[in-house]
């Protein structure tokens, strides 16, 4: 399999960085007892925060520019500016914070579909990255019609649920691509 249409031509230490870290907060988001919403912007915040150095560490470790540069480009643009929102701009009333998460979570979904579709051959890489992005969109809708619940925490138990996904996601694109790069090698190895 040609390695230049997949999602993010970087080591797949970086998917198994951002897998990690989204179980983490998706274990954390769904397992603690938090009902403090500035809490839980400031966690979200932090959370996405770090997904983006992630992201912009993958960028420069790249060793193709492939179609996927926009995608990731617009992800990390979006993982900063909405953590920076969510850090220094936290209120007492949750609604337009809710918001910011909903289109954060609608954004991933959209551009994990795109990314599957234009950026991956394998078709078990293509129907895993869909599946997650649907869930993205269908949780971001959902979190979005949030805003006039009395309980918005229980909204954010949901972005911690697909956190969850998108963390099994990427550990598992990880494995997938280590194990490429191993076939990879021991087919160039023999062919010598």
């Amino acid at each position: 399999m040609s390695r230049t249409r997949k999602f993010i031509e970087s080591h797949w230490l970086v998917f198994a960085f951002q897998g990690l870290i989204s179980l983490l907060f998706g274990g954390f988001v769904l397992f603690t007892g938090i009902k403090d919403l500035r809490a839980f912007a400031t966690i979200i915040g932090g959370t996405l925060l770090v997904l983006g150095v992630i992201e912009i560490f993958s960028l420069f470790c790249r060793k193709h520019f492939g179609g996927s540069l926009i995608i990731s480009l617009i992800m990390v643009a979006a993982e900063v500016v909405i953590a920076a929102l969510l850090l220094f701009f936290n209120q007492k009333d949750m609604t337009w914070q809710l918001m910011l998460v909903a289109i954060y979570t609608i954004l991933r979904g959209v551009l994990a579909i795109i990314a599957a579709f234009t950026s991956m051959t394998d078709k078990t890489d293509r129907f895993m990255w869909t599946v997650c992005g649907i869930c993205g969109a269908v949780i971001g809708i959902v979190i979005l019609n949030a805003g006039g619940f009395f309980d918005k925490t229980a909204f954010i138990k949901f972005f911690g649920t697909y956190m969850m996904v998108y963390g099994i996601t990427n550990l598992i694109y990880s494995v997938h691509n280590r194990n490429e790069l191993k076939e990879e090698a021991h087919k160039r190895k023999t062919t010598k």
